[in-house]
């Protein structure tokens, strides 16, 4: 249950980052192809982001308590964030459908 949980953590805080940049026109750019991220959409990416990392910290604090959840949650948005900045060079890709289930919610 506790492995289930930091990755569940890991995730979110992968989510979150990822959401984060989509709401960025230059990634928007390479995943979807449309020049600039609508405004409409770029401010539920980061709303959306923002609460998948205030939720990866909730469950990094249930997990482990406010002293070493805190420092849990630190590290993974570290671990997080490098793994979304390798993805998003060299297999940017693999965030497409996030990307188009984005757009498709928008519409």
């Amino acid at each position: 249950m506790e492995a289930a949980l930091i990755v569940a953590v890991l995730a979110l805080c992968y989510l979150g980052f990822a959401l984060l940049a989509l709401s960025q026109d230059r990634h928007w750019l390479h995943l979807c192809g449309e020049r600039h991220c609508p405004p409409g959409i770029a401010g539920s990416l980061r709303v959306a982001g923002y609460a998948s990392l205030a939720a990866g910290l909730c469950l990094a604090l249930l997990r482990d308590g406010p002293g070493f959840g805190s420092l849990v949650w630190a590290t993974t948005l570290t671990v997080a964030s490098f793994a979304v900045v390798c993805t998003l060079t060299w297999r940017p890709h693999w965030l497409r459908p996030l990307a188009l289930v984005c757009q498709r919610h928008a519409r």
